[in-house]
């Protein structure tokens, strides 16, 4: 893969999520709206123990089945690459069985020990088998991403959406129109499931067409390649696998450690169990919307440690500090006008999509904020993962942890803070993770950030847009109602970035590769900056 086409790859992956993600907006706003805050608190508890389930199972295993794919293949041991996939979706198989078993059997146990609301039961009822399927469909996605073909995983990710958003809102509405709000949350969790087995089916059908041709570079490559053992193939997914599960279910510990302390923290603070359970509802909101600019941190994970395995493998060192400038530049080119965005128009979103809720607004505008760190930590931790340091972002995350805990006691407990501690305690503990990763890269790759280029200049475009876009919602609303204000000021705080961002020379012809349609995109911007 050449320095920049990971670039592509992450772009395709985008899109996809971003599509993916705005379903999801559509899946999430109505069944808020149906579930009220409260039923949405009963939803949003499930998912954090659920999250955590894939995290401890699942999640792992397809970046070790993508890294291990990819270093077979760029030496084209395509012999390799089939004993890959095969051993991993057995494992695969296995472990999504007993996460699913666990979680429809200890649904009880959690509640209690949790001490939530007991209509939470049938939210994780509705995800219990969930986690079956998308082991299974994780085990594709790797092999593609490996593969360096970030089609199959884009339309998987849309697919899953589209299910979950059609059948997982028609049950929430039945359940919850027929029996109450704890039986309609059981019923939008369920739509993880029939997600899950829909995007199943998909990848599925790619295999089918993918492998035909395959088979015969397998063919060949078998007489130039013996056969490595299952032992040593299981042996080192486990090595890659377990300290990146890790990695992950100490992050889902983040959740973990908001579901767990709320309650009792809101306690002291004054406010009772409803009313903490709507409190923390509309946190989930807001991370709903965090959760859309994420996307493009996951995209670039995606593509990078499969890339950068390749560059590790080759050992071409000035490959990997390329492609670690590029990835740094291009999280923080699309972070920071996000967090800004966010910021700026988080009533107004709010208002728009969630207008029952009564904090989210207010918590989106200062936790919109949080994506610049996240995505930067996330980033870096990719890039450690690629060149198989794969420990270092685990370790980095327990101080991160620890800071999460000790601030949400100290802060949430407080009443004029209450809710907002949490953004507090979750901006503290990923600058303390996006620091230490950052350390080992530099540590590793001799990569420097330019502070001009990579940062001053993304700021003060992002800032200028956030000017731009208070004025020009402020303009519309005189005449528009809120919702087309808000997306038509959206859409030329866009345009007003990008321009912005050209002007000041912040953006390269490599870095425009990243973005569709990218011929047609430079002819636009070129004739509002010469125009300009």
């Amino acid at each position: 893969m050449s320095r920049s086409s990971y670039i592509r790859g992450a772009g395709i992956i985008a899109i996809g999520g971003i599509i993916a993600k705005l379903l999801g907006l559509f899946f999430k706003i109505p069944i808020g709206r149906i579930l009220d805050s409260f039923g949405y608190g009963l939803y949003y508890n499930s998912y954090n123990i659920y999250n955590l389930m894939l995290t401890i199972s699942i999640i792992g295993v397809p970046v070790a089945i993508s890294k291990m794919i990819a270093e077979r293949a760029s030496v084209k041991n395509y012999l390799g690459v089939m004993n890959v996939f095969k051993i991993s979706m057995l494992f695969m198989l296995i472990v999504g069985s007993v996460a699913s078993l666990t979680l429809f059997l200890g649904a009880n146990f959690i509640i209690k020990i949790a001490g939530w609301d007991e209509g939470t039961y049938y939210a994780l009822l509705g995800l219990a088998f969930a986690p079956f399927f998308v082991s299974l469909l994780s085990g594709f996605r790797g092999f593609f991403q490996g593969m360096q073909m970030m089609t199959p995983t884009a339309i998987s990710q849309i697919i899953e959406a589209f299910a979950r958003v059609l059948l997982g809102i028609g049950l929430c509405i039945y359940l919850t129109n027929n029996f109450g709000y704890a039986e309609g949350a059981g019923g939008a969790s369920s739509g993880a499931l029939f997600g899950a087995v829909a995007a199943f089916l998909f990848l599925i059908f790619a295999w089918y067409l993918f492998i035909k041709d395959f088979r015969k570079k397998v063919e060949k490559s078998s007489g130039r390649f013996a056969k490595e053992s299952n032992r040593k193939l299981v042996k080192r997914l486990l090595q890659i696998a377990i300290p990146v599960t890790l990695t992950s279910a100490v992050v889902s510990l983040f959740g973990i450690v908001n579901s767990f302390t709320y309650v009792s923290r809101l306690a002291k603070a004054g406010f009772d169990l409803r009313q903490a359970t709507m409190m923390f509802g509309d946190y989930g909101l807001a991370q709903t919307m965090i959760n859309v600019p994420l996307t493009f941190s996951t995209a670039m994970s995606i593509t990078l440690v499969p890339s950068i395995s390749e560059s590790f493998v080759l050992k071409n060192k000035a490959a990997i500090k390329h492609k670690t400038e590029l990835g740094l530049r291009m999280i923080l080119l699309i972070a920071l006008p996000c967090a800004v965005g966010l910021s700026v128009f988080s009533e107004e979103i709010f208002a728009l999509l969630f207008p029952n809720s009564a904090f989210g607004g207010g918590i989106l505008n200062y936790f919109a904020f949080s994506t610049v760190l996240i995505m930067f930590a996330n980033t870096l931790q990719s890039i450690l993962q690629g060149m198989d340091k794969f420990t270092l972002p685990l370790k980095h995350l327990i101080p991160g942890l620890f800071v999460n805990l000790v601030f949400n006691f100290i802060f949430v407990s407080i009443p004029e803070i209450n809710i907002y501690g949490l953004v507090i305690s979750n901006m503290s503990a990923y600058f303390v993770i996006g620091a230490l990763n950052y350390k080992s890269v530099r540590k590793y790759t001799n990569v420097r950030i330019n502070p001009v280029q990579t940062v001053l200049k993304p700021v003060a475009a992002s800032a200028f847009m956030g000017f731009f876009g208070i004025l020009a919602y402020d303009f519309l609303n005189n005449w528009l109602n809120n919702a087309f204000s808000v997306l038509i000021s959206i859409f030329l705080c866009i345009i007003i970035y990008m321009v912005s961002l050209i002007s000041i020379k912040g953006l390269t012809e490599e870095e425009l590769e990243m973005f569709p349609g990218r011929n047609r995109l430079r002819k636009f911007l070129g004739k509002l900056v010469r125009k300009g």
